[in-house]
């Protein structure tokens, strides 16, 4: 008869974990948490960095755009309203009376975005914008620039600057330390 223990695979052993095992588990937990924790960051930290990506990308649209349809495409910034759009053939004219392209994705909207409007960035804010005195970049049918410039965004724990290169019109994204 039986004595009414488990045995694991007819090893004669009990199953289970033995002390040991499970200190190395939470060995190896602590320091898996120690490496990960501290990259994690804050929610303005990721709200900073994601409106500074969209924000590249959307330049980088822009000269793709200018170089697919060899047409120039200027990048407009408002500050005031913590806004920007992307407009073909720009001939100048005030943020509101300018008008932005179509947008190329979302069928029926224009190409403009709000941060504040912009989901998960609605803490952002553009807080200078600087192409050589003017709140534009215009790519030419060759994806050159107007100039070089910064974005500088920022939330409360964390300042981004977007800058596109003068000569090649690479666009770039760096963290900002104070």
């Amino acid at each position: 008869m039986r004595n009414g223990t488990c045995t694991a695979a007819g090893t004669g052993r009990a199953g289970g974990f033995t002390l040991v095992e499970l200190i190395v588990v939470i060995i190896v937990l602590m320091i898996a948490a120690a490496v990960v924790i501290p990259n994690i960051g804050t929610a303005s930290d990721t709200q900073a960095t994601s409106a500074a990506r969209t924000l590249a990308s959307d330049l980088e649209m822009a000269r793709n755009l200018a170089l697919m349809t060899q047409r120039p495409h200027t990048v407009l910034f408002s500050p005031t309203r913590q806004s920007y759009k992307i407009v073909a053939d720009y001939s100048g004219g005030t943020y509101a009376a300018t008008q932005a392209i179509p947008h190329p994705v979302v069928v029926g909207k224009r190409f403009e975005v709000t941060l504040a409007e912009h989901n998960g960035m609605g803490n952002v804010q553009v807080t200078n914008v600087s192409f050589g005195g003017d709140a534009r970049v215009t790519f030419d049918a060759l994806g050159d620039p107007s100039s070089a410039g910064t974005i500088t965004l920022q939330t409360a724990g964390m300042q981004m600057e977007v800058s596109v290169a003068g000569l090649t019109g690479s666009v770039s994204t760096h963290r900002v330390t104070n």
